[in-house]
């Protein structure tokens, strides 16, 4: 195996993490948000949300941008 074979198939296992926390990061943010605790009115969900979010979108850049190189 080449080292560029390497090297495209680590930063598909990095973006595969991200989209792994980034789903975890939405669905525990949203159950926050939605589910009536003792957090509800901390903003914890929003935030969460708001990051998984994000790191969703990283992971697919990182992905799409590294499979067309």
């Amino acid at each position: 195996m080449d080292e560029k074979g390497q090297t495209a198939n680590n930063s598909k296992m990095h973006a595969t993490i991200l989209g792994v926390i980034g789903i975890i990061l939405v669905i525990v943010g949203a159950a926050i948000a939605i589910i009536h605790n003792p957090l509800r009115g901390s903003g914890l969900g929003t935030a969460s949300i708001v990051i998984g979010v994000v790191l969703l979108i990283i992971a697919l850049l990182r992905f799409t941008y590294k499979r067309t190189q």
